[in-house]
Formats: structure tokens, sequence, C-alpha cells
């Protein structure tokens, strides 16, 4: 509890001091949303788990404000929500949520914009789309993500941008490892040639630190060389290389990643960009192992408002920063949504996913898949009023037998909100 209520301390004296910020250079407009969510859950299997499942019932009270000030030279937006969780079944698991978010930019000259970002979450919900690692149980763990940029514009396509991103995850329960990062990054967009012959390149660096596990620094360089044949369709050749230290007794490796590729945006409707590559990976002793890398998106909205997003992932991650330090992480990620409006009031969706994870550095070996499937509803009943209505299913199939489990949820939420929000300007 005293570690959570410094984070929200902290997170308010940054508010803050940034809103002073932008209290002194000739403020325009400054504009408050007011919202309160009350929702129902049902969840089948509460804790995630293999056998002995349990049932709750869990209702969100949802209270929740946007702000955004708009400036000549400054802009600010901020959303905090922090609702509260009572468990029907399981009181002992009652909560009080946070979620929160704030971007800042400020024009420093013509060409060149300081950016600042913060997200803050405070839960004890185990479903993270970020983490695809096993996170069983109830208990409240805390995620913060702070990113700091300077973007300079020195050409009508040519970039620099200076880049610092911190992350940090603490965890209630002492069974799951309490991590964080620092990275620092530089990346550039120059086109020699306008609209013909470009690059992109990007070096990083990340100071990855674990309560438990073994420190380790990566060193991460990419370079996109660009062909661009018209308005709307270019070509590349991609090369990545990284290098993996490990403080002290673990396995350095160095992993080569060259791929091909497309993008090609033809119009407002539609969208298609793929690329295909293969990545080898190099340990100091052990052998070395290697596998497919791409990508595909394919975009496409009718007119009438229907919309479709379909996505295809195959590449090499590390599976460090969520419930579980997996190492290295080769995956194979599908999934797609479809959108589409009953009625001018009344949206629908269907969305799916498949993604199987492989841990090559586990002993013994471990794979997990996850399925992802569900449905939603959204019916704005009154100017002031919407209703939401979602199905989630989720399986975890691991050939570790004490990890595998199913999921089904239902929600059932209510927000409430101003026509038009409280317009302030000066």
């Amino acid at each position: 509890m005293k570690h959570r209520i410094c984070h929200v301390i902290k997170y308010a004296i940054g508010i803050i001091l940034l809103v002073g910020f932008l209290n002194n250079s000739a403020i325009a407009a400054v504009t408050f949303n007011p919202r309160i969510s009350v929702g129902n859950t049902f969840a089948d299997n509460l804790n995630l788990t293999a056998d002995n499942e349990e049932c709750d019932y869990i209702t969100t009270l949802s209270p929740g404000i946007d702000v955004s000030i708009t400036g000549h030279l400054n802009t600010l937006s901020l959303s905090y929500t922090p609702s509260y969780a009572s468990y029907l079944q399981f009181p002992e698991n009652n909560t009080l949520r946070h979620n929160a978010l704030i971007d800042i930019s400020r024009q420093i000259t013509r060409t060149t914009q300081l950016e600042f970002s913060n997200s803050y979450l405070y839960t004890e919900d185990p479903i993270s789309d970020i983490d695809t690692t096993y996170r069983q149980g109830r208990n409240p763990y805390t995620t913060n993500t702070a990113a700091l940029s300077v973007n300079n514009q020195f050409g009508l396509e040519d970039s620099i941008a200076l880049g610092y991103e911190y992350y940090s995850l603490n965890n209630t329960d002492a069974t799951i490892e309490d991590n964080d990062y620092h990275h620092p990054s530089v990346t550039m967009n120059y086109w020699p040639v306008a609209n013909r012959y470009g690059t992109e390149s990007e070096v990083g660096y990340t100071k990855r630190h674990f309560d438990d596990s073994e420190d380790y620094n990566d060193i991460h360089c990419r370079l996109r060389l660009l062909r661009r044949f018209g308005p709307h369709f270019d070509v590349y050749a991609e090369y990545t290389q990284e290098l993996t230290d490990y403080v002290s007794e673990g396995e350095d490796y160095k992993v080569y990643s060259p791929l091909i590729g497309f993008v090609w945006d033809e119009s407002i409707n539609y969208s298609l960009s793929a690329s295909f590559g293969y990545f080898f990976r190099e340990n100091d002793h052990s052998g070395s192992d290697s596998g497919p890398l791409g990508t595909i998106e394919s975009r496409y909205t009718w007119e009438q408002g229907t919309s479709i997003s379909i996505s295809g992932v195959a590449g090499y991650d590390r599976a460090s920063g969520g419930a579980e330090n997996l190492g290295f992480n080769p995956f194979y990620d599908v999934s797609g949504i479809i959108a589409y409006p009953l009625s001018s009031r009344f949206q629908s969706n269907l969305f799916a996913g498949y993604r199987w994870n492989i841990y090559t550095d586990e002993i013994p070996d471990r794979d997990d898949t996850i399925w992802r499937t569900g449905a939603g509803l959204t019916y704005q009943v009154l100017p002031w009023m919407i209703v939401e209505m979602n199905y989630i299913f989720r399986k975890f199939d691991s050939n570790i037998d004490t990890e595998d489990y199913v999921e089904n949820r239902a929600e059932f939420t209510v927000t409430l909100t101003p026509r038009q929000p409280v317009m302030l300007s000066r």
C-alpha cells in the first residue's frame, strides 16, 4: 500500500508541474470531459488455474476525467480513472484500481518538439494484452512506463529523434519477480533523393534489472533502405543486429535479422504491408538457432462503416518484462477484427487471435499457445449514455500442464458522460 501511495503522489506532483509549465505559456483552451461507468463482469476462472476453477461476479464503479490543454506552442492531455472492484464471492480481492495517462508536447523551435508521456496502471486483473506469459491469482501489481523524446524535423521527410523510456513492474505477490529497464535510443529518417530513395536507422540500448534473475544489457541497431515507386507504394530492405550481454554468468548471444518488405497505401480505405526475412541467433557457447521473420497487415473500410483488419507476425522477442522471465522468445501471432455498424447508434465487433510462444532458453524446452476470441456490442442509448456488452474467451495451453487454463468472461458496462465537454478559454 505504501509503495502504491508513493507512486500516486509522484504522479500527481508530475502532473501539477506539467500543468504549471503549460499555464505559463499562453494557454488557449482547456477542456474537461468527466464520466462515470458502472459495470459487472462474470469470470468463470477467477485465478486462471488449470484445476479447481472458481467463478465470481465483479462489480466496478469507475469515475474518470479527461483533460485537454491546448496552447500556441504546447499541448497536454490527461486521463485518470480510479475504479473500485467489488467481488461477490471473494471480497478479499476487492481493489481500488488506478489507470492514468498523460501526454505533453512543447514546440521548442520551429522544427524541434519535446514530447513526454507516462502510463500508470494498478490492478489485480491478471490478464494483460502486453504480457503473454503466465500470471495466476488476483494479487495486485503496478506497471509504469515513462517516455521522453526530442524530435527535430530538418526536411520534408527527414527527422532525427533522441528518446528515453523507463518501464517498471512491481508485484505484491512475492513469488513474481519485479523488474525494470532503461532504454535510450536515437532514430533518424533521411531521404537523400526526395520521394525516391530513403533510409530509416535506429540505435538503442536497454539496461534491464531484475530482483532475482541475472541482469543484462542489450544493444539494438537497425537500418532500412527504402525505394519509393509512387505516392502509395514503398519497398524496402532491412537489417537488424542485437547483442545481449549478461552481467554475470548468463550466456551472451547475438541476433542477425535481414528482411525485405513493402508498404502499399492505395487509398484512405485500404492498406496492405508485408515483409519476410530470417533471424539467426549465435550463442557464445551452446548451439545456434534460427527462424522465420516477417509481418503481414491488411485493413479495409467500406463506406457504410464496416471495417476488417488482419495481421500476422513471425519474429522473436524477450519474455522478460512480465510475470515470468523466460528469456529469448521466437513467436508466431495472427489476429483479426471485424467492426460492423448495426445502425447509426449500434455498433458490433468480432475478433480472434492466436499466438505461439517458443522459449528456447528454458530447460526443459517450453512452448505456449494462446487462443483468444470474442464479440462486443456498443449502443448509444442517449446522447449522454452508452451501454457496452462484451464476451471474451481465452485459452492458455502450455507443454507444462500446470500452467494451462481456459477462461470465459462476460462484461456489461453503462457509461454516463456529458453531451459536450466543459470548455474553458482565455
